[in-house]
């Protein structure tokens, strides 16, 4: 698909999708930004859809969403 014919998507992450995209950066230290997006968002459809996973409970407005503790404790500026 050329460059041309791609849609273009903007986002302002919240803090919560910020700290999940630094842990997969060091997860996947090779990988540029917007590989990782593509890999995350894939991988979450993927789970969603097959059912075998449950997602994290987020609940009321993004930007008060909070990286769940089994994620945040490995991750870059984790507490846990």
């Amino acid at each position: 698909m050329a460059k041309s014919d791609r849609v273009r998507v903007d986002y302002m992450p919240s803090a919560a999708a910020l700290q999940a995209l630094q842990a997969a950066q060091e997860l996947f230290p090779k990988a540029n930004t917007q590989a990782l997006i593509d890999r995350m968002v894939i991988t979450g459809l993927s789970a969603l859809v097959h059912g075998r996973w449950e997602p994290p409970h987020l609940w009321g407005h993004r930007d008060r969403w909070q990286l769940p503790d089994d994620l945040r404790r490995d991750s870059p500026g984790g507490d846990a």
